[in-house]
């Protein structure tokens, strides 16, 4: 129930003896504000170092003579039920289904 105004750095919400009036510092915001700038700068930062580290591994390595993973390896471990059946989507367009469990029941 309570409803924030960011601008003002206000907040009202309805209190037992009238309205609760919560006022921010615009200082303080401010200075919140810098600081998560710059740890998602930093953040952003480490990552593209750790994406750069990996390009630079891959490129200097010698080719893998291990043969290729099996199909089911580089899969999810999800998998559909057995029983299916493919429902229209849109009658004017016979490409366009939905592949549902055949068990389900027409609700």
């Amino acid at each position: 129930m309570a409803v924030p105004h960011y601008a003002y750095l206000k907040m009202k919400m309805p209190g037992t003896k009238g309205i609760i009036t919560i006022a921010g510092d615009y200082k303080k915001s401010a200075d919140c504000a810098v600081a998560s700038s710059r740890l998602a700068e930093s953040l952003v930062i480490a990552a593209d170092k750790k994406l750069m580290d990996r390009v630079v591994a891959m490129a200097s390595k010698q080719p893998d003579l291990s043969p290729e993973p099996k199909e089911s390896e580089t899969q999810g471990s999800f998998q559909p039920a057995k029983e299916t059946k493919k429902i229209s989507l849109d009658p004017e367009h016979l490409e366009t289904h939905a592949v549902i469990g055949a068990n389900l029941d027409r609700k």
